[in-house]
Protein backbone atom coordinates (compact mmCIF):
# COMPACT_ATOMS: atom_id res chain seq x y z
CA UNK A 1 0.00 0.00 0.00
CA UNK A 2 3.17 2.76 0.26
CA UNK A 3 3.79 3.51 -2.99
CA UNK A 4 -0.07 4.59 -4.40
CA UNK A 5 -0.74 5.86 -0.85
CA UNK A 6 2.49 8.07 -1.19
CA UNK A 7 1.34 8.90 -5.03
CA UNK A 8 -1.94 10.10 -4.62
CA UNK A 9 -1.36 11.41 -0.85
CA UNK A 10 0.60 14.00 -1.60
CA UNK A 11 -1.33 15.56 -4.57
CA UNK A 12 -3.69 17.68 -1.98
CA UNK A 13 -0.92 18.11 -0.05
CA UNK A 14 1.12 20.20 -2.50
CA UNK A 15 -0.41 23.72 -2.35
CA UNK A 16 -0.01 23.62 1.41
CA UNK A 17 4.26 22.68 1.21
CA UNK A 18 5.06 24.71 -2.01
CA UNK A 19 3.64 28.03 -0.18
CA UNK A 20 5.45 27.24 2.55
CA UNK A 21 8.62 26.83 0.72
CA UNK A 22 7.44 29.88 -1.43
CA UNK A 23 8.24 28.02 -4.84
CA UNK A 24 6.17 27.44 -8.12
CA UNK A 25 3.90 24.68 -9.18
CA UNK A 26 6.70 23.70 -11.27
CA UNK A 27 8.31 22.48 -7.97
CA UNK A 28 5.26 20.13 -7.59
CA UNK A 29 5.25 18.64 -10.94
CA UNK A 30 8.78 17.44 -10.19
CA UNK A 31 7.88 15.98 -6.52
CA UNK A 32 5.55 14.10 -8.15
CA UNK A 33 7.06 13.20 -11.51
CA UNK A 34 10.67 12.07 -9.82
CA UNK A 35 8.72 9.48 -7.65
CA UNK A 36 7.20 8.22 -11.17
CA UNK A 37 10.40 7.97 -13.15
CA UNK A 38 12.45 6.44 -9.96
CA UNK A 39 10.08 3.63 -9.44
CA UNK A 40 10.08 2.88 -13.30
CA UNK A 41 13.54 3.26 -13.76
CA UNK A 42 15.04 1.24 -10.39
CA UNK A 43 13.01 -1.73 -10.38
CA UNK A 44 13.91 -4.04 -13.03
CA UNK A 45 17.25 -3.89 -11.44
CA UNK A 46 16.07 -4.49 -8.00
CA UNK A 47 13.97 -7.19 -9.50
CA UNK A 48 17.64 -8.61 -10.79
CA UNK A 49 19.20 -8.30 -7.68
CA UNK A 50 16.70 -10.08 -5.56
CA UNK A 51 17.04 -13.26 -7.74
CA UNK A 52 20.80 -13.07 -7.03
CA UNK A 53 20.69 -11.70 -3.64
CA UNK A 54 17.15 -12.67 -2.19
CA UNK A 55 14.06 -11.26 -2.27
CA UNK A 56 13.60 -10.94 1.48
CA UNK A 57 16.49 -8.93 2.27
CA UNK A 58 16.16 -6.45 -0.79
CA UNK A 59 12.43 -6.12 0.24
CA UNK A 60 13.91 -5.93 4.10
CA UNK A 61 16.22 -3.04 2.63
CA UNK A 62 13.70 -1.37 0.86
CA UNK A 63 11.23 -1.23 3.65
CA UNK A 64 13.81 0.23 5.82
CA UNK A 65 14.89 2.98 2.96
CA UNK A 66 10.91 4.09 2.95
CA UNK A 67 11.15 4.40 6.36
CA UNK A 68 14.36 6.79 6.52
CA UNK A 69 13.56 8.53 3.39
CA UNK A 70 9.78 9.38 4.67
CA UNK A 71 11.56 10.39 7.97
CA UNK A 72 14.17 13.01 5.73
CA UNK A 73 10.85 14.20 4.10
CA UNK A 74 8.66 14.84 7.29
CA UNK A 75 11.97 17.13 8.75
CA UNK A 76 12.57 18.42 5.11
CA UNK A 77 13.81 22.19 6.14
CA UNK A 78 13.95 23.21 2.10
CA UNK A 79 12.12 21.74 -1.03
CA UNK A 80 15.34 20.92 -2.64
CA UNK A 81 15.58 18.23 0.35
CA UNK A 82 11.86 17.25 0.18
CA UNK A 83 12.71 16.32 -3.54
CA UNK A 84 15.75 14.55 -2.86
CA UNK A 85 13.85 12.96 0.32
CA UNK A 86 10.85 12.18 -2.51
CA UNK A 87 12.78 10.79 -4.85
CA UNK A 88 14.30 8.44 -2.18
CA UNK A 89 11.31 6.87 -1.26
CA UNK A 90 10.44 5.84 -5.02
CA UNK A 91 13.99 3.94 -5.17
CA UNK A 92 13.17 2.14 -2.14
CA UNK A 93 9.66 1.67 -2.99
CA UNK A 94 11.20 0.51 -6.54
CA UNK A 95 13.45 -1.94 -4.74
CA UNK A 96 10.89 -3.55 -2.46
CA UNK A 97 7.90 -4.06 -4.76
CA UNK A 98 9.25 -6.70 -7.69
CA UNK A 99 11.04 -8.11 -4.70
CA UNK A 100 7.66 -8.52 -2.83
CA UNK A 101 5.80 -9.69 -6.13
CA UNK A 102 8.35 -12.37 -6.89
CA UNK A 103 8.10 -14.00 -3.14
CA UNK A 104 4.39 -14.57 -4.01
CA UNK A 105 5.68 -16.55 -6.95
CA UNK A 106 7.94 -18.23 -4.60
CA UNK A 107 6.30 -18.94 -1.60
CA UNK A 108 2.54 -19.85 -2.98
CA UNK A 109 1.47 -22.69 -5.64
CA UNK A 110 0.44 -22.38 -8.85
CA UNK A 111 -3.55 -22.34 -8.24
CA UNK A 112 -3.31 -19.72 -5.61
CA UNK A 113 -0.41 -16.77 -6.97
CA UNK A 114 -3.53 -14.97 -8.88
CA UNK A 115 -5.78 -15.00 -5.84
CA UNK A 116 -2.86 -13.49 -4.13
CA UNK A 117 -1.90 -11.30 -6.15
CA UNK A 118 -5.84 -9.88 -6.57
CA UNK A 119 -5.96 -9.09 -2.99
CA UNK A 120 -2.75 -7.45 -3.02
CA UNK A 121 -4.66 -5.79 -6.05
CA UNK A 122 -7.25 -4.50 -3.57
CA UNK A 123 -5.09 -3.51 -1.25
CA UNK A 124 -3.33 -0.80 -3.76
CA UNK A 125 -6.74 0.13 -4.58
CA UNK A 126 -7.82 1.12 -1.06
CA UNK A 127 -5.00 3.18 -0.65
CA UNK A 128 -5.07 4.54 -3.78
CA UNK A 129 -8.60 5.72 -3.03
CA UNK A 130 -8.00 6.77 0.37
CA UNK A 131 -4.46 8.66 -0.11
CA UNK A 132 -6.46 12.14 -1.49
CA UNK A 133 -8.73 12.13 1.42
CA UNK A 134 -6.46 10.84 4.19
CA UNK A 135 -3.97 13.84 2.68
CA UNK A 136 -6.26 16.01 2.58
CA UNK A 137 -7.04 15.17 6.71
CA UNK A 138 -3.74 15.11 7.83
CA UNK A 139 -2.59 18.57 6.10
CA UNK A 140 -5.52 20.12 7.58
CA UNK A 141 -5.49 18.95 11.06
CA UNK A 142 -1.71 18.27 11.19
CA UNK A 143 0.41 20.03 7.83
CA UNK A 144 1.57 18.79 4.81
CA UNK A 145 4.80 16.89 6.85
CA UNK A 146 2.69 14.46 8.70
CA UNK A 147 1.53 12.71 5.40
CA UNK A 148 5.21 11.25 5.05
CA UNK A 149 5.50 10.77 8.95
CA UNK A 150 2.34 8.78 8.78
CA UNK A 151 4.22 5.52 6.48
CA UNK A 152 5.56 4.32 9.71
CA UNK A 153 1.70 3.18 10.23
CA UNK A 154 2.29 1.00 7.76
CA UNK A 155 6.11 0.21 7.46
CA UNK A 156 6.68 -0.95 10.62
CA UNK A 157 3.90 -3.67 10.43
CA UNK A 158 5.36 -4.66 7.10
CA UNK A 159 8.78 -5.06 8.52
CA UNK A 160 7.51 -7.42 11.48
CA UNK A 161 5.65 -9.65 8.76
CA UNK A 162 8.65 -10.14 6.45
CA UNK A 163 10.42 -11.00 9.59
CA UNK A 164 8.44 -13.81 10.07
CA UNK A 165 9.49 -16.20 6.33
CA UNK A 166 12.81 -18.11 6.29
CA UNK A 167 15.23 -16.77 3.94
CA UNK A 168 15.53 -18.79 1.26
CA UNK A 169 18.39 -19.30 -0.43
CA UNK A 170 18.62 -18.23 -3.83
CA UNK A 171 18.77 -20.58 -6.50
CA UNK A 172 19.39 -18.92 -9.54
CA UNK A 173 22.66 -18.57 -11.47
CA UNK A 174 25.18 -15.52 -10.14
CA UNK A 175 24.39 -12.46 -12.56
CA UNK A 176 26.57 -9.62 -12.82
CA UNK A 177 25.01 -5.92 -12.46
CA UNK A 178 24.16 -4.43 -15.62
CA UNK A 179 25.24 -0.69 -14.45
CA UNK A 180 25.50 0.28 -18.50
CA UNK A 181 21.70 -0.73 -18.88
CA UNK A 182 20.28 1.05 -16.02
CA UNK A 183 21.85 3.97 -16.59
CA UNK A 184 20.95 3.70 -20.21
CA UNK A 185 17.20 3.43 -18.77
CA UNK A 186 17.47 6.41 -16.49
CA UNK A 187 18.67 8.61 -19.21
CA UNK A 188 16.05 7.44 -21.81
CA UNK A 189 13.56 8.11 -19.04
CA UNK A 190 14.63 10.93 -17.33
CA UNK A 191 15.65 13.07 -20.53
CA UNK A 192 12.13 12.49 -22.40
CA UNK A 193 10.04 13.32 -19.15
CA UNK A 194 11.73 16.55 -19.17
CA UNK A 195 11.29 17.08 -23.18
CA UNK A 196 7.58 16.57 -22.78
CA UNK A 197 7.11 18.62 -18.99
CA UNK A 198 9.46 21.47 -20.19
CA UNK A 199 7.18 22.41 -23.19
CA UNK A 200 4.71 23.49 -20.95
CA UNK A 201 7.05 26.15 -19.48
CA UNK A 202 5.84 28.94 -20.89
CA UNK A 203 9.68 30.58 -20.14
CA UNK A 204 11.50 27.43 -21.42
CA UNK A 205 13.83 27.09 -24.66
CA UNK A 206 11.95 24.85 -26.96
CA UNK A 207 15.68 24.19 -28.22
CA UNK A 208 16.46 22.76 -24.76
CA UNK A 209 13.22 20.49 -24.91
CA UNK A 210 14.36 19.22 -28.82
CA UNK A 211 17.91 18.24 -27.15
CA UNK A 212 16.26 16.49 -24.35
CA UNK A 213 14.16 14.44 -26.80
CA UNK A 214 17.17 13.36 -29.11
CA UNK A 215 18.92 12.61 -26.29
CA UNK A 216 16.17 10.20 -24.93
CA UNK A 217 15.61 8.63 -28.54
CA UNK A 218 19.57 7.99 -28.36
CA UNK A 219 20.05 6.49 -25.17
CA UNK A 220 16.58 4.25 -26.21
CA UNK A 221 18.32 3.45 -29.62
CA UNK A 222 21.66 2.72 -26.99
CA UNK A 223 19.89 0.64 -24.12
CA UNK A 224 17.84 -1.71 -27.38
CA UNK A 225 21.69 -2.16 -29.06
CA UNK A 226 23.06 -3.16 -25.46
CA UNK A 227 20.43 -5.78 -24.53
CA UNK A 228 20.91 -8.23 -27.28
CA UNK A 229 24.77 -7.99 -26.96
CA UNK A 230 25.38 -7.95 -23.17
CA UNK A 231 25.52 -11.24 -21.13
CA UNK A 232 23.93 -10.13 -18.05
CA UNK A 233 21.78 -8.05 -19.79
CA UNK A 234 19.29 -5.42 -17.24
CA UNK A 235 15.96 -7.02 -18.76
CA UNK A 236 17.05 -10.40 -20.59
CA UNK A 237 15.20 -10.73 -24.15
CA UNK A 238 14.26 -14.54 -23.29
CA UNK A 239 11.79 -12.87 -21.02
CA UNK A 240 9.50 -11.95 -23.96
CA UNK A 241 9.97 -15.36 -25.37
CA UNK A 242 8.15 -17.07 -22.61
CA UNK A 243 4.76 -17.20 -23.45
CA UNK A 244 2.05 -15.04 -22.42
CA UNK A 245 4.84 -12.21 -20.49
CA UNK A 246 5.19 -9.65 -23.37
CA UNK A 247 1.08 -9.44 -23.70
CA UNK A 248 1.05 -9.15 -19.89
CA UNK A 249 3.49 -6.19 -19.84
CA UNK A 250 1.69 -4.87 -22.95
CA UNK A 251 -1.18 -5.14 -21.02
CA UNK A 252 -0.33 -3.50 -17.85
CA UNK A 253 0.94 -0.71 -19.77
CA UNK A 254 -1.97 -0.03 -21.59
CA UNK A 255 -4.62 -0.65 -19.12
CA UNK A 256 -2.98 1.61 -16.47
CA UNK A 257 -2.26 4.18 -18.91
CA UNK A 258 -5.93 4.40 -19.38
CA UNK A 259 -7.00 4.35 -15.71
CA UNK A 260 -4.38 6.44 -14.19
CA UNK A 261 -5.22 9.22 -17.12
CA UNK A 262 -8.66 8.99 -16.28
CA UNK A 263 -8.11 9.61 -12.51
CA UNK A 264 -5.68 12.37 -13.44
CA UNK A 265 -7.77 14.15 -16.09
CA UNK A 266 -11.11 13.95 -14.96
CA UNK A 267 -10.46 16.10 -11.79
CA UNK A 268 -8.92 19.14 -13.82
CA UNK A 269 -11.35 19.37 -16.06
CA UNK A 270 -14.27 19.33 -13.09
CA UNK A 271 -12.23 21.59 -11.12
CA UNK A 272 -11.41 24.20 -14.01
CA UNK A 273 -14.39 23.70 -16.59
CA UNK A 274 -17.46 22.42 -14.10
CA UNK A 275 -16.49 24.05 -11.18
CA UNK A 276 -16.62 21.30 -8.83
CA UNK A 277 -15.66 21.56 -5.72
CA UNK A 278 -12.65 18.98 -4.29
CA UNK A 279 -15.08 17.31 -1.89
CA UNK A 280 -17.62 16.66 -4.50
CA UNK A 281 -14.69 15.35 -7.15
CA UNK A 282 -12.58 12.74 -4.00
CA UNK A 283 -16.30 11.38 -3.59
CA UNK A 284 -17.26 10.94 -7.02
CA UNK A 285 -13.48 9.26 -7.61
CA UNK A 286 -14.53 6.68 -4.83
CA UNK A 287 -16.78 5.00 -7.98
CA UNK A 288 -13.53 3.88 -9.47
CA UNK A 289 -11.50 3.24 -6.60
CA UNK A 290 -13.70 1.51 -4.45
CA UNK A 291 -14.80 -0.88 -8.12
CA UNK A 292 -11.05 -2.25 -8.14
CA UNK A 293 -10.81 -2.83 -4.58
CA UNK A 294 -14.16 -5.33 -5.07
CA UNK A 295 -13.22 -6.62 -8.18
CA UNK A 296 -9.22 -7.18 -7.67
CA UNK A 297 -9.57 -9.99 -5.70
CA UNK A 298 -12.31 -11.98 -8.13
CA UNK A 299 -10.55 -11.31 -11.00
CA UNK A 300 -7.57 -13.19 -9.76
CA UNK A 301 -9.88 -16.09 -8.40
CA UNK A 302 -11.29 -16.32 -12.37
CA UNK A 303 -7.72 -16.39 -13.15
CA UNK A 304 -7.14 -19.13 -10.76
CA UNK A 305 -10.42 -21.34 -12.12
CA UNK A 306 -10.69 -20.39 -15.91
CA UNK A 307 -7.23 -18.99 -16.70
CA UNK A 308 -5.83 -15.72 -17.66
CA UNK A 309 -7.18 -14.74 -20.89
CA UNK A 310 -10.88 -14.36 -19.99
CA UNK A 311 -10.70 -12.21 -17.04
CA UNK A 312 -8.10 -10.19 -18.59
CA UNK A 313 -9.97 -9.49 -21.51
CA UNK A 314 -13.00 -8.91 -20.10
CA UNK A 315 -11.57 -6.38 -17.97
CA UNK A 316 -10.68 -4.22 -20.68
CA UNK A 317 -13.43 -4.44 -22.47
CA UNK A 318 -14.79 -3.06 -19.62
CA UNK A 319 -12.61 -0.42 -19.26
CA UNK A 320 -13.78 0.95 -22.91
CA UNK A 321 -17.10 1.24 -21.91
CA UNK A 322 -16.65 3.26 -19.53
CA UNK A 323 -14.43 5.33 -21.73
CA UNK A 324 -16.71 5.78 -24.68
CA UNK A 325 -18.80 7.88 -23.03
CA UNK A 326 -16.63 10.48 -21.96
CA UNK A 327 -15.77 10.81 -25.97
CA UNK A 328 -19.19 13.09 -25.33
CA UNK A 329 -18.05 14.53 -22.17
CA UNK A 330 -19.76 17.92 -21.24
CA UNK A 331 -20.08 20.75 -18.39
CA UNK A 332 -23.40 20.23 -18.18
CA UNK A 333 -23.11 16.56 -17.12
CA UNK A 334 -24.55 15.31 -13.51
CA UNK A 335 -22.90 13.47 -11.29
CA UNK A 336 -24.41 10.05 -12.43
CA UNK A 337 -22.94 10.16 -16.29
CA UNK A 338 -19.53 10.13 -14.24
CA UNK A 339 -20.10 7.46 -11.92
CA UNK A 340 -21.23 4.55 -14.09
CA UNK A 341 -18.19 4.88 -16.52
CA UNK A 342 -16.05 5.52 -13.49
CA UNK A 343 -17.75 2.06 -11.92
CA UNK A 344 -16.82 0.38 -15.60
CA UNK A 345 -13.28 1.56 -15.83
CA UNK A 346 -12.65 0.48 -12.22
CA UNK A 347 -14.61 -2.78 -12.73
CA UNK A 348 -12.51 -3.04 -15.49
CA UNK A 349 -9.32 -2.22 -14.06
CA UNK A 350 -9.96 -4.67 -11.00
CA UNK A 351 -11.00 -7.40 -13.24
CA UNK A 352 -8.08 -7.25 -15.45
CA UNK A 353 -5.09 -6.40 -13.25
CA UNK A 354 -4.36 -9.88 -11.41
CA UNK A 355 -4.26 -12.12 -14.24
CA UNK A 356 -1.80 -9.31 -16.29
CA UNK A 357 0.40 -10.06 -13.17
CA UNK A 358 0.02 -13.14 -12.32
CA UNK A 359 0.59 -14.12 -16.23
CA UNK A 360 3.51 -12.41 -16.39
CA UNK A 361 5.05 -14.25 -13.26
CA UNK A 362 4.54 -17.63 -14.22
CA UNK A 363 5.56 -17.27 -17.72
CA UNK A 364 9.16 -17.42 -16.15
CA UNK A 365 11.06 -19.42 -13.62
CA UNK A 366 11.28 -18.99 -10.19
CA UNK A 367 14.65 -17.87 -10.14
CA UNK A 368 14.21 -15.19 -12.97
CA UNK A 369 10.77 -13.66 -11.14
CA UNK A 370 12.75 -10.63 -9.73
CA UNK A 371 13.71 -9.84 -12.77
CA UNK A 372 10.38 -10.28 -14.55
CA UNK A 373 8.46 -8.61 -11.46
CA UNK A 374 10.75 -5.75 -11.66
CA UNK A 375 10.09 -5.29 -15.74
CA UNK A 376 6.48 -5.51 -15.69
CA UNK A 377 6.33 -3.22 -12.98
CA UNK A 378 8.32 -0.62 -14.86
CA UNK A 379 5.97 -0.96 -17.61
CA UNK A 380 3.12 -0.17 -15.17
CA UNK A 381 4.56 3.01 -13.97
CA UNK A 382 5.97 3.76 -17.84
CA UNK A 383 2.08 3.77 -18.99
CA UNK A 384 1.19 6.33 -15.73
CA UNK A 385 4.50 8.54 -16.99
CA UNK A 386 3.26 8.20 -20.60
CA UNK A 387 -0.82 9.18 -19.65
CA UNK A 388 0.66 11.78 -17.37
CA UNK A 389 2.79 13.56 -20.63
CA UNK A 390 -0.07 13.22 -22.95
CA UNK A 391 -2.68 14.55 -20.46
CA UNK A 392 -0.15 17.84 -19.84
CA UNK A 393 0.14 18.10 -23.76
CA UNK A 394 -3.42 18.05 -24.19
CA UNK A 395 -4.78 20.14 -21.10
CA UNK A 396 -2.64 22.83 -20.96
CA UNK A 397 -3.95 26.19 -19.76
CA UNK A 398 -5.54 27.25 -16.85
CA UNK A 399 -9.35 26.23 -18.96
CA UNK A 400 -8.47 23.16 -21.13
CA UNK A 401 -10.68 23.35 -24.26
CA UNK A 402 -13.68 20.87 -24.38
CA UNK A 403 -12.58 19.24 -27.57
CA UNK A 404 -9.02 18.94 -26.23
CA UNK A 405 -10.67 16.90 -23.40
CA UNK A 406 -12.65 14.58 -25.67
CA UNK A 407 -9.49 14.18 -27.86
CA UNK A 408 -7.70 13.12 -25.04
CA UNK A 409 -10.07 10.35 -24.04
CA UNK A 410 -10.62 9.43 -27.43
CA UNK A 411 -6.76 8.58 -27.55
CA UNK A 412 -7.75 6.69 -24.07
CA UNK A 413 -10.24 4.45 -25.99
CA UNK A 414 -7.65 3.62 -28.82
CA UNK A 415 -5.22 2.07 -25.93
CA UNK A 416 -8.27 0.65 -24.76
CA UNK A 417 -9.06 -0.96 -27.78
CA UNK A 418 -5.23 -2.44 -28.27
CA UNK A 419 -5.25 -3.58 -24.13
CA UNK A 420 -8.31 -5.99 -25.13
CA UNK A 421 -6.37 -7.36 -28.60
CA UNK A 422 -3.34 -7.91 -26.02
CA UNK A 423 -5.10 -9.62 -23.52
CA UNK A 424 -6.46 -11.96 -25.80
CA UNK A 425 -2.94 -13.08 -26.26
CA UNK A 426 -2.07 -14.54 -23.06
CA UNK A 427 -2.29 -18.11 -21.79
CA UNK A 428 -5.86 -19.49 -21.48
CA UNK A 429 -4.88 -21.79 -18.80
CA UNK A 430 -3.41 -21.04 -15.48
CA UNK A 431 0.07 -23.32 -15.13
CA UNK A 432 3.64 -21.77 -14.32
CA UNK A 433 6.80 -22.01 -16.68
CA UNK A 434 8.38 -25.20 -17.61
CA UNK A 435 11.40 -23.85 -19.01
CA UNK A 436 14.81 -24.25 -17.84
CA UNK A 437 15.86 -22.58 -14.48
CA UNK A 438 17.38 -19.55 -16.68
CA UNK A 439 16.26 -17.66 -19.05
CA UNK A 440 19.56 -15.95 -19.31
Amino acid sequence: MLAPLNSTMIVVALPALLHQFDRSLAWGSWIIISYLVAMATVQPLSGSLGDRMGRRRLMLLGLVAFLAASLLAALAWNIEILLLARTAQAIAGAIAIPNGAALVRAELPVKRQASALGSIGGAVAIAAGLGPTLGGLLTDLAGWRWIFAANVVLILPALALLLRLSDRPVTGPARRFDLLGATLLTTTLVTLVLAVTLLQVPASPRALSAALAVLGLAGGAALLRHIPRSSHPLVSPALFRAPGYAAAVFGVLLTNLAMYTVLLSLPLFLAADAGWNPGATGLLLSGLSLQMVIFSPLGGRLADGRGFRLPAALGASLILLGLLPLLAISTTWGWPMYLGALILIGTGTGLATAPIQASALLAVPAAQAGQASGFYSTMRYLGSIAGSTLMAALLAGEHPALGHVRALYALLCLAAVAAIVVCTQLPGATRASTQPESLA
